[in-house]
């Protein structure tokens, strides 16, 4: 068909280029029956690649073009599968490349070199079999495709408690049984915090210079409260009572409170830390029986018998449910003191005024009565 970079065509063959010029799909395909139309009416590749196509081409980009169509016909204008550059994890897949990568990674390092705490791109290429040939700025590339970077680490803490799994079934079949008997059953999360009457200090807007935020501290004596409070999973609400001292009749008093606040509940379950006072026997012997079998953190000193000084307190029914062991991630409500914190104690200006700052994280905590669905986003138990 094709001598000496012509094109001679039959009237089926330029119908066929026509139909493709004009409604081709993909669209580059329109682009190449528009040169080898032009070919054929007696321009050169090199004419229709610089001025015969509305994007300048390279001629050898026509010529390739033309000498396909001369051997394949229509087919050969068309890409093929497996051509174009191939990936630096060729042939697998960017999810399994990544898989593996990750896998690597998370291994100790220490394994390849004893005298390594931490991957390098060289140490990677030497354990991945397939970058083993690949330069270190072409690692540092293929990390940054497949989402990995050169990142700095965060404190990790991982709870030692042997129960971890267990512990949590119990409280996500409390949350469960909750859920489908709202009026009777009452699950919260319950912990304890304190503040103190000086400012703490945190960050703040201020000149760029040497000037800082202050933290204006008074030249009394400091003081701390304590802060109880329950948060309720599902509805957002906040029972919340301050106390100078967290005793055994002071976390009753809440308790006692939580019970007020749900009157028809039969049963309340009570999500909280291995605090030993959560456990006291004169508590212990006011609630519930306790149907977990969890070991409890009690002093060695404690006989396991109610407390005659404390003397005989209100039956309540409330049950226990502990967290697993140095898992604050794990109880919600701690989030909430993170945002009182955040918007009342740190850098505040009421060191001179104790009942005030009181009065103010009291404030602080009582807009959250009754539920709030904003504070269910903050603590993480509703999607964003």
């Amino acid at each position: 068909m094709a001598r000496h970079h012509k094109l001679e065509l039959n009237e089926s063959e330029i119908q066929a280029l026509i139909a493709l010029r004009d409604k081709g799909q993909p669209a580059y395909l329109r682009e190449r029956a528009t040169a080898l139309l032009k070919i054929h009416e007696g321009f050169s590749p090199h004419e229709v690649a610089r001025k015969g196509l509305l994007k300048k081409r390279k001629p050898d980009t026509v010529y390739a073009w033309l000498r396909r169509y001369c051997e394949r016909g229509l087919r050969g204008l068309s890409h093929h599968p497996g051509r174009g550059r191939k990936s630096a994890f060729f042939p697998k897949a960017p999810e399994l490349a990544k898989s593996e990568l990750l896998q690597a990674i998370g291994q100790d390092p220490g394994l390849v070199n004893r005298h390594q705490t931490r991957w390098t791109l060289r140490t990677i290429g030497h354990v991945v079999p397939w970058l083993e040939d690949i330069s270190l700025s072409g690692i540092h590339q293929i990390f940054s495709r497949l989402g990995l970077s050169y990142k700095r680490a965060r404190d990790y803490v991982r709870s030692p408690d042997n129960d971890y799994a267990e512990k949590l079934a119990c409280i996500q079949h409390a949350l469960a049984t909750a859920r489908q008997t709202p009026k009777t059953c009452v699950v919260v999360y319950q912990d304890e915090f304190g503040f103190n009457l000086q400012p703490t200090v945190a960050k703040d807007w201020a000149e760029t210079s040497t000037k800082y935020p202050l933290a204006r501290q008074s030249h009394r004596s400091q003081q701390t409260c304590y802060g109880i409070g329950a948060l309720n999973p599902h509805t957002g609400d906040v029972i919340y009572q301050q106390v100078e001292n967290c005793t055994i009749v002071a976390l009753h008093t809440f308790y006692t409170q939580i019970c007020q606040r749900y009157p028809q509940a039969e049963h309340i379950y009570l999500i909280q830390d291995n605090r030993a006072i959560h456990f006291h026997p004169n508590l212990i012997a006011a609630l519930l029986p306790q149907t977990t079998t969890f070991a409890k953190p009690t002093p060695p000193k404690w006989t396991g018998k109610p407390s005659k000084k404390i003397g005989k307190l209100a039956k309540l029914p409330i049950e226990i449910l502990q967290l697993p062991t140095y898992a604050s991630w794990t109880n919600p409500i701690e989030k909430l003191w993170r945002w009182v914190r955040q918007s009342v104690i740190h850098l505040h200006r009421l060191s001179n005024d104790w009942q005030a700052l009181q009065d103010k994280v009291m404030a602080f905590m009582q807009q959250f009565k009754g539920g709030s669905q904003q504070l269910l986003h903050y603590v993480g138990l509703l999607p964003n």
